[in-house]
């Protein structure tokens, strides 16, 4: 039995969460799961293996991949890691560039037909990380800052009087306010706050060096939230951009192999 090369099971790796799934053509097929890093072999090795599709993965934790790659060994699965150098269509990357970031990029560019302008890609995960390109896919640069929960938990561990709050207490918040009346709300609105006006003051800085309008990508676990709060154009929101970049950057490494 042969694969087409079109049918995947990919696996992205983040700094707090794996998420995967089994993708073909570039289209997420059945269910899509995100959970903590879990017990690798409770992964569908039976089923990937009756697909006989590769598990594709992408991320920086190098025990999390050698992991997998043992374990689709012992299921005699076809292993594939992503890296800057296994792709061909962000140019001018540096070498400690994350892949997540360079797999957002190449699913935003995949997203948007008929492209003139730079991409702006903000995921908004456990780290904050902005990365851009210009429409050939030449890397622009970007910047990285903490998220929400670490932000949430670095003012409770380093501080001696505030508590710590769940992020999940956002549900309730309806709109920002400047003028919080206690201490859980002041530190929850003054988190969310921040990544909001991050957005603008990042914009205006892109707007300065490269004196060009950019689409404005959304994703990660917390773009959702935010975006509920920006006064922001967002061109995409894609929960699943960084694995579909995945995907688009396998079929690169296909077509550079047989170059």
């Amino acid at each position: 039995m042969t694969n087409s090369q079109n049918k995947i099971f990919a696996i992205d790796v983040g700094n707090t969460n794996i998420h995967w799934c089994f993708m073909e053509n570039g289209t997420i097929q059945g269910e899509y799961k995100r959970n903590r890093h879990p017990e690798l072999s409770l992964l569908p090795w039976e089923e990937i293996k009756k697909q006989n599709c590769p598990v594709v993965i992408a991320g920086a934790l190098i025990h999390m991949n050698d992991a997998v790659k043992t374990i689709a060994s012992d299921h005699k699965v076809n292993f594939i890691e992503i890296d800057i150098n296994k792709q061909s269509i962000i140019k001018n990357t540096y070498s400690t560039l994350g892949i997540d970031r360079v797999c957002n990029l190449v699913a935003s560019l995949k997203s948007f037909s008929n492209l003139n302008s730079p991409i702006i890609v903000f995921d908004f995960g456990t780290a904050t990380t902005i990365t851009s390109c210009d429409q050939h896919g030449n890397f622009l640069g970007g910047m990285i800052t903490t998220g929400c929960e670490i932000e949430l938990k670095a003012i409770s561990s380093k501080t001696l009087s505030l508590p710590h709050v769940e992020m999940a207490k956002e549900q309730k918040i309806k709109k920002l306010n400047p003028l919080c009346n206690n201490t859980e709300d002041s530190i929850l609105h003054g988190t969310i706050a921040r990544q909001v006006a991050l957005i603008e003051y990042y914009l205006n800085l892109f707007k300065k060096e490269v004196s060009l309008d950019a689409k404005i990508v959304f994703t990660g676990g917390n773009a959702s939230i935010v975006l509920r709060f920006t006064d922001k154009k967002c061109d995409l929101h894609d929960p699943h951009l960084t694995i579909k970049g995945i995907y688009h950057c396998y079929q690169s490494s296909l077509i550079s192999s047989k170059i």
